[in-house]
């Protein structure tokens, strides 16, 4: 049998900080796991989104490139683009460090989304060494559960999707891609994927009326996501109730949770600090665009983007 051939690491030196920074471009996630993991790990709510994408990697579902960021050996930076072609997602990191990763990663991306303040040092960064055009894009907000409080009246209950809610579950999940701007592309695919990972809950009031998800947990952390009401059974409190029952759920496991949602919807921004979520971080995405023209479509997500519908 061949052994498996593993894409090799391509390491390029940075100046910031002398010679003692480099960035490795790592194309096989297993590595990039082993090297990063730990980094990622000790600030998991944080970095949920990136060891959730990167832990769908080793499991062969996505493929993509990191960029691991060392000094002396010691990792203090990581940056993720997977799938190919979306947006370029950064961990948390100093300043210097974005910069040295902006100078690295080599010309090409659609753009870049990670905390405010790191997304826009490293669109400004690489929008001047490729004379591409930068513009801000998809502000959101990182909330994490503090203490969970029961707010939710909506009749119905909680239950756990399976198989014969699948077609639903599809189409409801393209709606809320439609809606949120995140994207329509993987919906059969992520729905499959909840579903056999029983990470996915329908809230039922005389049949289906809404639908929530969780990323698969991380580092003792789960991300609430997907969560969803369509058009004709909104303004009746199923988000906030799919909501704080699958936040119950979670935490019933011994996880954390976090959930990320988009600053220019309201309702659901209320609705979570209302369930006793509190904003740990800002979101920012930039969009390039050669020659500084305006971008073509809509920011890249990876399935979250806040409640659609109250």
């Amino acid at each position: 049998m061949r052994a498996r051939h593993r894409p090799r690491a391509r390491r390029r030196p940075c100046h910031d900080r002398g010679v003692s920074l480099h960035v490795t471009e790592v194309r096989d996630p297993v590595e990039a796991f082993d090297r990063a993991g730990a980094f990622l790990a000790a600030r998991p709510e944080r970095h949920n989104i990136g060891l959730t994408v990167l832990e769908q990697d080793r499991l062969g579902r996505l493929g993509g490139c990191s960029w691991i960021v060392e000094d002396r050996a010691q990792v203090v930076g990581y940056a993720l683009q997977s799938p190919p072609g979306r947006l370029l997602g950064l961990a948390q990191m100093d300043d210097e460090v974005v910069r040295a990763l902006a100078d690295a990663v080599p010309a090409g991306l659609p753009g870049v989304i990670g905390d405010a303040a790191g997304a826009a040092t490293f669109a400004g960064r690489y929008a001047e060494r490729h004379h591409v055009g930068a513009t801000p894009a998809s502000p959101g907000r990182l909330y994490a559960l503090r203490a969970l409080t029961p707010v939710a009246t909506a009749p119905g209950r909680l239950r756990a999707a399976d198989t014969r809610d699948r077609d639903l579950l599809v189409e409801w999940s393209i709606a809320f891609g439609d809606d949120t701007g995140t994207g329509r592309e993987h919906a059969e695919q992520a729905v499959d994927w909840k579903l056999a990972t029983g990470l996915c809950w329908i809230w039922e009031d005389t049949g289906p009326v809404a639908m929530t998800a969780s990323a698969p947990p991380a580092a003792g952390v789960a991300r609430v996501q997907s969560v969803y009401t369509p058009d004709e059974h909104r303004r009746h409190g199923y988000a906030t109730a799919c909501v704080e029952h699958v936040s119950r759920v979670l935490t019933g496991r011994g996880l954390r949770c976090v959930l990320f949602t988009q600053l220019e919807n309201p309702t659901a921004n209320a609705i979570y600090r209302r369930l006793g979520y509190e904003p740990i971080t800002e979101w920012l995405a930039y969009e390039f665009s050669p020659g500084g023209g305006p971008p073509g479509g809509g920011p890249a997500g990876g399935g979250d983007g806040g409640a659609a519908g109250g």
